[in-house]
């Protein structure tokens, strides 16, 4: 599908696809073709190199765009502007002719017509029908900043332009966020999210690392829609709220205001950029946290030139960024704003020698200290450790039983059936639809017990083992916690866990923020789907040209769709054996078998 509001096109399951409410209908994402350009070599296409560059610089950007000429037909020819790193605008469409990548249309060239001349009893010159024709013509051919001139000199009078309404520029001032927590004197470790042009080097501590993941989620929570965008004046903003390239919202500081772009600095991660200003807004984000990025400068060596070179700094982003590293801090700064004056080890060796070695720094003569400063790794790991647990362990996590599966009626005997899930056309999950005796009619469901645990969910505790099949409860699809079983580990960076809803026979994938220890009581409730093999058909045994099941092969999209279709009505089930796997005959309300409408189409064939 293609998303009409985005512009991107991605596979999603069937599933996923519901009907449009008429209210919606249309699309908020404009078709556009750049105008004046065709690609190179005489290609009606575009090439791969050029898409591709196409998409690396325009994704997510912001662009000034003018449309060439307005038409209800799509793509629209436009021209786009965008900024590059000095905040300068330029063209797309000549930026990709200066890469090789297009070349201009060419404009055929028309030959003048040579008109009679007309007298000026024939025309006079204060005719309004000549006025408007001749400035028809002309303006055509002048430029926008020659039209005075052009207006200047003819007996037209020029149109009167219409009346600019001025937005006052609203005054707001923020203050900074706090300063970052700086540790103690001593070893510890951080990580290295930025290097400034200026050798600055930006870091956060291991606990600092935990704070961004619960902040970066808060803030999200927090912020719903786009705040209304005004003028400002900018000039007494310090802190501020920023939209990041990836459209996710970040704490920034303002640096300096360049025209239609300002420059600011991410102040949980220390870079620096020149962004839109409508990606900026004068407010702050969870302004008790602190900043968790902190600014460190080298000890005892001096770039050389007295500043640092691009070489030199580009040599720390290589070896430093987004690794986690050593780090001795030799003198905490008399501003908390300030930098922090360290010593960095890259497993064992020190940063500073490196620097020295590549000639990119000189250490400084005048700290006689350098050379009795002695670097204090992290305690080496001992083979004997003498250490006690005693205390330390919380309350063990309460060890359930397994699910309970329905009691199914004896072979040959039908009963209802309700169909929650579909894996192929032949194994499905189904739940046996038994009628409740009289004396279970007063006993709580299921349901009821689940609405009353998720009013509450955040009161039950999360996951901390996860045994192979054991019960929990896991976040479903519409933001409620249902019954599942623990299936295996998908990835382990980041932590991802395959649950099965045992209530409808699907599976997913899960952070382990998402499962909770699933209380006893729940296990009373027989599970309400069960995997079963429908007898009597199989796949084709010829290939189909069609879609396949990516998981299964043999049967097809289509195949499972209309399978989808016939279950939808009333359905029986006979078992037909439990060895070695449960397998049972489905009935539709004519009580004919379910899958002959797949065999008679070629769907699937007898078995």
């Amino acid at each position: 599908v293609r998303r009409c509001d985005h512009g991107n096109t991605v596979k999603i399951h069937v599933s996923n696809l519901h009907p449009l409410p008429s209210s919606l209908v249309g699309s908020l994402a404009l078709e556009c073709t750049l105008n004046d350009i065709r690609p190179t070599g005489g290609r009606s296409t575009w090439t791969d190199t050029a898409c591709d560059l196409i998409s690396y610089y325009l994704t997510g950007a912001s662009a000034l765009m003018t449309i060439k000429e307005a038409t209800d037909e799509q793509p629209l020819p436009v021209m786009l502007f965008c900024s590059n790193r000095v905040g300068e605008f330029i063209s797309i469409a000549d930026f990709l002719v200066n890469e090789g990548l297009a070349l201009k249309e060419r404009t055929p060239r028309v030959p003048a017509v040579q008109k009679p001349k007309q007298t000026d009893a024939q025309t006079p010159a204060n005719d309004p029908e000549n006025c408007k024709k001749e400035e028809s013509n002309s303006s055509l051919s002048v430029p926008l900043f020659s039209c005075p001139s052009f207006f200047s000199k003819s007996t037209c009078i020029p149109p009167k332009p219409l009346p600019r309404s001025i937005l006052t520029a609203e005054k707001v001032k923020t203050a900074k966020y706090h300063p970052p927590e700086l540790p103690c004197l001593g070893h510890i470790l951080i990580t290295v999210s930025a290097v400034g042009d200026d050798g600055i080097i930006y870091a956060r501590t291991q606990n600092a690392e935990y704070q961004l993941e619960q902040l970066g989620e808060g803030i999200q929570k927090t912020i719903k829609t786009l705040p209304r965008q005004k003028p400002y004046t900018w000039k007494s903003v310090q802190g501020c709220a920023v939209i990041g390239p990836d459209m996710l919202w970040y704490r920034g500081q303002l640096l300096e205001l360049l025209g239609g772009h300002v420059k600011v600095q991410y102040v949980d991660y220390g870079l620096v950029e020149n962004i839109p200003v409508v990606h900026v807004y004068p407010m702050l984000l969870c302004v008790e946290v602190p900043q968790l990025c902190m600014p460190c400068q080298l000890f005892g060596v001096n770039p050389v030139g007295g500043k640092w070179q691009r070489d030199g700094v580009a040599l720390m982003r290589e070896v430093l960024l987004n690794r986690s590293v050593g780090l001795q801090v030799v003198e905490l700064p008399a501003d908390p704003r300030g930098p922090l004056t360290v010593e960095i080890l890259l497993d064992g060796m020190s940063l500073s020698r490196i620097l020295c070695h590549h000639e990119h720094a000189s250490i400084d003569g005048t700290l006689s200290i350098l050379q009795d400063l002695k670097m204090m790794p992290p305690a080496p790991l001992l083979d004997v450790w003498d250490i006690s647990t005693e205390g330390l362990k919380g309350p063990e996590e309460p060890v359930l039983g397994s699910f309970v599966n329905p009691n199914l009626p004896l072979e040959g005997e039908q009963f209802g059936v309700r169909v929650t899930h579909l894996w192929t056309p032949n194994e499905l999950f189904l739940w046996p639809l038994k009628k409740q005796p009289d004396s279970e009619m007063t006993r709580e469901t299921l349901t009821e017990a689940l609405t009353k645990i998720n009013a509450n969910i955040t009161s039950l505790p999360r996951l901390t083992s996860f045994p192979y099949g054991g019960p929990c409860l896991a976040e479903y699809s519409d933001g409620k916690y249902y019954r599942a079983r623990l299936m295996k580990f998908t990835s382990i960076e980041p932590l991802m866990i395959l649950v099965q809803h045992v209530d409808f026979g699907s599976d997913d994938s899960l952070p382990a923020s998402k499962l909770r220890q699933m209380p006893a009581e729940l296990l009373r409730f027989a599970i309400q789907a069960i995997k079963v093999k429908v007898a009597g058909f199989k796949a084709p045994s010829v290939e189909c040209s069609e879609d396949v099941l990516p998981y299964c092969p043999a049967w097809s999209v289509k195949a499972a769709m209309e399978m989808t279709d016939l279950l939808h009505n009333n359905i029986t089930a006979t078992v037909v054996s439990r060895e070695p796997e449960l397998t049972v005959k489905l009935y539709n309300e004519d009580g004919e078998l379910v899958h002959l409408p797949l065999v008679n189409s070629g769907l699937a064939e007898l078995d």
